[in-house]
């Protein structure tokens, strides 16, 4: 298995477990759809924020 292949595998695995938890919050009634949704997209821009390139210093 490529390096790309392990990637991809932890950020399917990554997302699966992320829909998972929000849907169980939802479920048991510990947040509503609305803030499930938020969160969802709070954390989207965490994870493009930290997967983006660091700027080149020079």
């Amino acid at each position: 298995m490529g390096d790309g292949d392990m990637r991809y595998e932890w950020s399917t695995r990554f997302a699966r477990a992320i829909a998972e938890e929000l849907r169980q919050g939802v479920a048991s009634g510990a947040m509503s759809r609305f803030e499930a949704d938020q969160l969802l997209n709070r954390m989207r821009t965490v994870v493009e924020q930290a997967l983006e390139p660091a700027p080149i210093l020079g």
